[in-house]
């Protein structure tokens, strides 16, 4: 199901897809949020393709994490912190990404969707620092002591109710 919706809606365009956004902040939980650039080093382009096929995405549950890498579905857990301390997914500012369980990867699976696999596959498990950069958009930058941290931009997407 996650494959058929996600597939879906990489044959929007981008800009279709923000207008989905509210001006208000969305939450955490009540979003697909697509991955829309992976920042690993300066000198290597970050955004996500509009030749990807299936598009990368995350939905955050209250202490779970599921998605698709635009290759095979995932799932884990997500424990959320504000100011160091456990928190709700509403407060966070920060989360650790764990027990993460890839579905095995089709023969199918090539091309710049191979190339973004692997990279959520190397940074998600860890933490992360959440960053509001508007109200339909999060950054996730890896808690690592890199001097370029690698980070994750994710956009909101809100599902039309039908």
């Amino acid at each position: 199901m996650i494959r058929s919706r996600l597939a879906a809606l990489s044959l929007l365009p981008l800009p279709l897809l923000l207008t989905a956004c509210g001006s208000d902040t969305v939450e955490m939980t009540d979003s697909t949020w697509l991955v829309s650039n992976i920042y690993t080093t300066p000198d290597e382009p970050s955004s996500i393709s509009d030749l990807v096929i299936s598009q990368p995405s995350l939905d955050f549950g209250h202490s779970s994490l599921t998605g698709f890498t635009g290759c095979v579905p995932f799932n884990g857990a997500a424990e959320f912190f504000h100011e160091g301390t456990q928190s709700s997914v509403t407060d966070a500012d920060y989360v650790t990404l764990s027990s993460l369980d890839f579905d095995k990867l089709p023969e199918d699976c090539q091309g710049q969707e191979l190339e973004v696999h692997n990279k959520l596959v190397d940074l998600l498990p860890g933490s992360f620092k959440i960053s509001r950069t508007s109200p339909s958009e999060i950054l996730l930058t890896s808690d690592v002591d890199d001097l370029d941290k690698p980070a994750i931009r994710l956009i909101s997407w809100i599902a039309p109710t039908s």
